[in-house]
């Protein structure tokens, strides 16, 4: 791609983000709140807000009425008619059981790489990292606002794969800079900074799924049977994979003790100018975080798989370098790639093999233990017949019902499966109100896994511009959608409609969205869900005098640890707006700092480069002092020897491997070149260069 595209997309993307605002039409102040999900690939910044829950009360709103986003009448600048809002960032309503949260486009801010990069120099992540998310955040909180907008950074799958002394070195730097260089309000590191279980991951989640759908809002648009009415989340991400859902009756009764309990209210009422006591509404959840299952862990331990099936011979490496290709059935034929497995470096080439893909993967799902129980005894891969299979699954987890359990498949199941569609398809998916379709997604599966290369290089060149994928997408296009194909079928047990189920049209397992009310999902919608639920409870108690408990949640053996919606007990809870206190700000850098991603030369530690370079300059002096002749004898010292060195590797003298442009080339066809081509025999070579020492010319060419 020329300089002159990525400038233009550049100046296209940067665009003028708008301040949110201080009060709404009534005069009511708004609460924000600052949530950053520092994943593993990446951290998102996200920026929520909703009406003031003591102000409103105070004022004795309806705190049923939604209030749409307007512009502050004051502390706001003066924005001209150009550089008002699109149409694509006009203000998003979130339904919502309690308040109405808010947010837009460009409320939202993801920079790379994630967090847990910063492992080997964890002092430069604040001026590197959280600056770059602050300062997204810093251009929608107003000013006036940011000392009482509480902000959260939860790390999740990466970081987890760190080990705890690289984690605490990276959660207390973050502390370190959000306590010491950020205006928004922070008043306890534990619990604004940590590394987020991936249990409390899924449950922010499933809250965000159920708000976006409407599930809470509106119950009786989502009977699924049974007076179920709640949806159940798989979200798939780099490291690690999500899943959460409400049992039906009987199983929440065989698994209490392998549940966790959701305590919510409704929004206060307000009948007579008096509030009524809020609705308690509470929902038994399982969640569960597999570890080590997301896309981009899968497709490590799937290498691995590959390597460890193959020759095992010690010989077979020489200083981390292979003697051949490995074979990878998921990889388009004609391309190769290197990954490092092991600490060694390993070359793969693409077969393009679907049947054999799918066996390849499964080992990665039938040698798991996860969750600490015993291994399934029904773990079947495609080809041992048509029965279900649930390698992931065991006697601690409850069942799927399937009747009443419907689910929405986000993050990597959509990316993955989107790639995969044509624009047709997608409006399809889209007119089936984005029902998984297993025949039709196995069906396009197979077609990509049986291209070759250069095939999928034309058909990607065919699409519009916008749709077209990257080559790395591109070449790990198999593997995605054939690992959600096994996650989903052969280790949680979702049944193949056509094949272990019958077929309804009206019955909808599952579905893969993007987006839910014209938002996308991100599981930091749930965190502001709850801190916005146990404020407006916490609200009602202060005016009321009352003594409601605070919305929240805790797994169900351990009750006394439980985790309050908004700031956890003995920590202060945001300062109450105080309008003669919103000209009091600090300003920080990160304002005027720019959001974009980070290089890796800023990441890592560069006292190794500085001795390197060092080192190069002494040689380099060195090899000058030489004078001419005994420079030319050291090159072609150095020449013979790395000639040898080459000549030793295994083999040198077999096929070699390239990257092939045509279906019907393959690499046995090296062997038919011309054989007028020959080469010296190498021992020749080598007493020709020592009898004859190079002359000047010879040096100076």
């Amino acid at each position: 791609m020329s300089e002159h595209i990525m400038d233009k997309r550049k100046k296209t993307k940067k665009k003028h983000v708008r301040p949110g605002p201080i009060f709404s039409e009534n005069g009511i102040p708004y609460d924000y709140i600052v949530v950053i999900d520092a994943g593993s690939k990446g951290s998102r910044v996200h920026v929520y807000n909703w009406l003031s829950p003591y102000k409103s009360m105070e004022k004795g709103q309806n705190l049923n009425t939604y209030h749409p986003l307007k512009k502050a009448r004051k502390y706001e600048e003066e924005i001209s008619d150009d550089e008002s809002d699109s149409d694509d960032e006009k203000s998003k309503e979130l339904p919502n059981l309690f308040p109405k949260i808010q947010t837009k486009t460009k409320w939202h801010k993801k920079i790379i790489p994630g967090v847990s990069s910063y492992n080997k120099a964890p002092h430069k992540i604040g001026k590197h990292h959280l600056a770059k998310l602050l300062s997204r955040a810093s251009k929608i909180v107003p000013q006036p606002l940011q000392y009482r907008t509480p902000i959260f950074l939860y790390a999740t799958g990466g970081m987890r794969l760190l080990i705890p002394t690289e984690q605490k070195e990276i959660l207390k730097e973050i502390c370190k800079y959000l306590e010491n260089q950020s205006d928004f309000f922070f008043p306890d590191c534990a619990t604004h900074v940590s590394v987020i279980d991936g249990d409390y991951e899924g449950l922010y989640g499933w809250l965000s799924i159920n708000t976006l759908i409407g599930a809470f809002d509106d119950p009786n648009s989502h009977q699924h049977g049974k007076n179920h009415t709640t949806y159940g989340l798989l979200d798939m991400g780099g490291a690690s994979t999500q899943v959460v859902f409400q049992p039906n009756n009987t199983e929440i009764d065989e698994h209490q003790n392998n549940l966790y309990h959701i305590r919510l209210r409704q929004v206060p009422e307000l009948h007579d100018q008096k509030y009524e006591v809020p609705k308690l509404e509470e929902y038994n959840v399982y969640s569960d975080s597999f570890l080590g299952f997301g896309m981009f862990q899968a497709r490590n331990r799937y290498f691995k798989a590959l390597v460890d099936s193959d020759d095992k011979d010690e010989q077979y490496h020489y200083w981390g370098f292979t003697k051949s290709p490995i074979t990878d059935p998921c990889i388009p034929k004609g391309f190769t790639t290197s990954e490092f497995i092991n600490d060694r470096s390993y070359d793969f080439i693409g077969e393009s093999n679907f049947e054999k893909c799918l066996t390849n993967i499964f080992p990665v799902l039938q040698n798991s233990t996860h969750g600490g129980g015993p291994k399934a005894t029904n773990c079947k891969q495609f080809s041992d017949g048509d029965e279900v299979s649930e390698c992931l699954l065991n006697e601690l987890i409850p069942a799927f019902d399937f009747d009443v359990n419907h689910f929405i498949g986000v993050s990597g199941y959509w990316d993955a499966i989107e790639d995969l569609l044509s624009q047709q398809d997608k409006r399809e998916l889209i007119d089936q109100k984005n029902t998984y379709d297993y025949k039709k997604i196995f069906s396009k599966t197979s077609k990509v896994c049986s291209q070759s290369w250069s095939s999928m290089l034309e058909l990607n060149k065919q699409k519009d511009y916008k749709e077209q994928l990257s080559e790395d997408e591109l070449s790990e296009l198999c593997f995605k959608a054939s690992w959600i194909l096994n996650f989903l079928h052969l280790g949680l047990g979702f049944p193949r409609f056509g094949i272990d189920e019958p077929n309804n049209k009206d019955f909808q397992t599952l579905q893969l969205v993007e987006q839910l009310g014209g938002s996308s999902f991100s599981w930091a919608l749930g965190k502001a869900v709850l801190y916005a639920n146990d404020e407006y409870v916490q609200a009602y108690n202060n005016l009321t005098q009352s003594s409601l408990a605070r919305p929240g949640f805790y797994h169900s053996t351990s009750e006394n640890t439980y985790q309050y919606g908004a700031e956890q007990n003995n920590i202060m809870p945001r300062p109450l707006f105080d309008e003669s206190k919103t000209s009091n700000y600090k300003s920080f850098k990160y304002e005027l700092n720019d959001e974009d991603d980070e290089s890796k030369w800023n990441i890592e530690p560069h006292r190794w480069y500085g001795m390197i370079i060092f080192a190069i300059l002494l040689t380099f002096v060195g090899y000058l002092m030489l004078g001419s002749r005994n420079r030319g004898l050291f090159v072609t010292k150095i020449t013979t020897a790395f000639r040898k060195l080459v000549r030793l590797t295994p083999g040198y003298n077999e096929a070699k491997y390239t990257t092939v442009s045509h279906d019907d080339f393959e690499l046995g066809d090296l062997a038919e070149v011309d054989a007028q081509f020959k080469v010296d025999d190498d021992e020749e070579d080598e007493d020709i260069e020592q009898e004859q020492p190079p002359r000047k010319k010879s040096i100076s060419s």
